[in-house]
Formats: structure tokens, sequence, C-alpha cells
């Protein structure tokens, strides 16, 4: 008599959820929030919501978040938090402002421009502004006024370093983001790059930024080029 087909474990057993890093679980969870905040406005997103979006149960989503809230405010710090600034390079002063300058365009462009939630975040940000109003505030207070206070503090030692006269952009530090501003706007408003291009935008944020600290070296050239040195 034929036996009857037995199924096999591999078939009748669910698939096991693969564990992953905490970090990575994390990243998922906010890619997931993001799409639902946009989607739906924060106030109807709930956190089953952002669970099945995720595929994670209730409980999994509450071991790494309290609350939408502070998920919310995680959006805030990944997406559109200043650099991390590090101690800047310290290049020979015959190098002049341009290393500087550079370093610090290419640690804005790196933390802001080249995050792609970095756009959808502020869009989020400015439609969902009056609901999360406490969240803003305190995110601004920890996180965008000691990035700003470190960058001046920053800027004063460069000056103070190559003893540079009195400058606008050390006095008003917010200048030297204004540019990255300009191009995340452009970008949230009218869904694409400055007509320029990043890299034309970039090249120009350099030049801006030495300009400002020290106009010294570029009237130093202007003046040779004019008596045909």
């Amino acid at each position: 008599m034929q036996q009857p087909i037995q199924p096999s474990c591999a078939a009748s057993a669910p698939p096991a959820r693969r564990r992953l890093a905490p970090q990575v679980r994390v990243a998922q969870i906010l890619d997931a929030a993001l799409v639902e905040f946009s989607e739906r406005g924060f106030a109807a997103t709930t956190m089953d919501d952002i669970g099945r979006r995720c595929g994670l149960s209730k409980g999994g989503l509450y071991a790494h978040f309290a609350s939408k809230d502070v998920i919310f405010e995680a959006l805030l710090h990944r997406s559109l938090a200043p650099p991390e600034w590090q101690e800047p390079p310290v290049p020979p002063v015959e190098a002049g402002t341009r290393a500087f300058a550079q370093w610090l365009v290419d640690r804005l462009y790196a933390g802001l421009l080249e995050r792609p939630a970095a756009v959808v975040t502020l869009r989020l940000l400015a439609a969902e502004r009056g609901r999360v109003k406490d969240l803003v505030e305190l995110w601004e207070h920890n996180v965008v006024r000691p990035n700003m206070a470190l960058l001046a503090d920053m800027l004063r030692t460069h000056a103070a370093r190559l003893g540079l006269p009195p400058s606008v952009i050390v006095r008003e530090p917010w200048l030297v983001i204004a540019p990255v501003m300009y191009a995340l706007l452009t970008q949230m408003i009218l869904g694409h790059e400055p007509a320029m291009g990043l890299d034309c935008l970039r090249s120009s944020h350099v030049e801006l930024l030495c300009e400002l600290l020290d106009p010294r070296e570029r009237i130093a050239s202007e003046n040779a080029h004019q008596n045909g040195l």
C-alpha cells in the first residue's frame, strides 16, 4: 500500500525571523515612520501603522521607541542634524583659508545634502510644525544651537590663528550654512536641485567662505594679475 506523503519540516515550519542588529532595525523603523508620517500625517499615524510598515509587532516596535513622538525626534536627529564637527585640520599657514573652507563645505554637504531623507524630513517638519512644536523646540535647543556655537568657535579660532581681520561670518556663523539651506529649500519646494547644480554650488560655496573669512588672497591675486605678474 502506498504510504502517505509526509510534509517536510521545511514546508510546515514558519520562516524564522531574522535577528537584526539594533542600529539596522532602528533605521528600518525610521524609514517606515517617515513614509507613514508623510502619507498620513503625524496625528493620524499610529504606532501600529509604523510597525506594520517595517514588519514589527507592537512589542518589537516599543522595544526600540516608547512613542511616535520619540520616533519623530529621532527622525530630526538623523536627517536634519548639523554635521558632527570633529577637530578641523590645521593646514600650513601658507595654505590660507581655502583648505579650511573646503573642509567646512565637505562636512556640510555630506551631513545634509547627501542624506536622501533630508528633503523629505524637512517637508514633513514644515507640514507638522504646529503639531510637534515642543519636539522641534527641544531639537533646536539640544542639537541646532550647540552645533552653531561650536561652528562659531571654530571660525573664531581659525581667524585668530591666521590673524584675519574682523569678519561678518565670524559674528554670524549661520551664514556658513545658508547655501546648503538654499539647496534644501529648492529641492523641497521645486522638486529639483538648484539650477547651477550641486557641484557648482559647492565650488561657489567654498569661494564665498574664502571671501567672507579672508578676501586678502583674492585681492592679492587680482593685484598681481593687473600688474602682469
